[in-house]
């Protein structure tokens, strides 16, 4: 049987996991972007595609496709960082956040997967959300066999307030 500690220190590495792979797969994403989605060869093949009316305005596709791409990849990066920011401040309560976060970014990640994307981006949902709910439980499990009160979430979170 694992230790709390134990228990604790793999939540915390797979958390650091989980957010590491974000900021990866962000600055892979930037890196593929530049590289490629921005190229002229692109850009000739969206052209094809007239201006669309978004809030009354005619919008260049060429321009939104950039943005959302841009935005995508910079976000992962700086979605991970925080991550690994609030994992490191070693507050159940933050920890507790981020994690509900992390898993709601995972389902939107596996939600656009079926929607618009391809199989792979599903299965990193699936991978990262997996990790993410082990990290949780292993957090819990720990904090049940070193608490003696069956409330021990609620009153680490009251304490994590006061401090």
């Amino acid at each position: 049987m694992l230790t709390c500690l134990l228990m604790e220190k793999l939540s915390r590495i797979l958390s650091n996991v989980v957010a590491i792979l974000f900021v990866l797969i962000g600055i892979l994403h930037t890196d593929v972007h530049f590289r490629e989605l921005a190229s002229i060869e692109v850009k000739s093949r969206l052209s094809i595609i007239h201006d669309i009316s978004l809030l009354r305005e005619q919008a260049d596709i060429w321009k939104l496709w950039q943005g959302f791409s841009f935005m995508m990849g910079v976000g992962f990066i700086i979605i991970g960082m925080l991550r690994l920011l609030g994992i490191q401040t070693q507050n159940v309560r933050k920890e507790v956040m981020g994690a509900a976060t992390m898993h709601l970014l995972l389902i939107v990640v596996i939600f656009s997967g079926i929607l618009f994307f391809a199989p792979p981006q599903i299965y990193g949902g699936v991978i990262g959300l997996i990790l993410q709910f082990v990290s949780v439980a292993l957090l819990i499990r720990s904090r049940q066999t070193n608490k003696a009160s069956p409330r021990w979430l609620f009153t680490l979170l009251k304490r994590s307030k006061t401090h």
